[in-house]
């Protein structure tokens, strides 16, 4: 029976995660459709960044981290893209506290 709750706790979390993390609990139109395609689409960014955190960013302190953590640390940092022919670049600053972890995370993808 605990191995129940212990799921049931983990699944509660992920919702938390859901909600907390990416603002999914917000239902601003008085549209069911709206809503529910709005919820549609914080689920389905909720599964790239899952994906990404445990693919990309597997053997790093971030592959453990919450989707919230994840976000800031990732998402909302500053870089400078730099557009080539052929190919995208993406720098840090030089003391960036995660550009190791970026730099192996981004030759994971390509």
């Amino acid at each position: 029976m605990s191995g129940f709750y212990c799921k049931r706790g983990d699944c509660e979390l992920y919702i938390k995660e859901l909600k907390n993390g990416l603002g999914a609990d917000r239902m601003s139109c008085a549209n069911f459709a709206a809503n529910q395609f709005r919820l549609f689409m914080h689920a389905a960014a909720y599964v790239l960044l899952l994906e990404t955190k445990q693919i990309l960013f597997r053997g790093c302190e971030l592959s453990h981290a919450t989707i919230s953590t994840f976000r800031e640390k990732v998402i909302l940092t500053a870089v400078r893209i730099k557009e080539f022919k052929t190919k995208i670049k993406v720098e840090f600053v030089r003391d960036h506290p995660i550009r190791a972890m970026m730099r192996m995370a981004l030759r994971k993808a390509s």
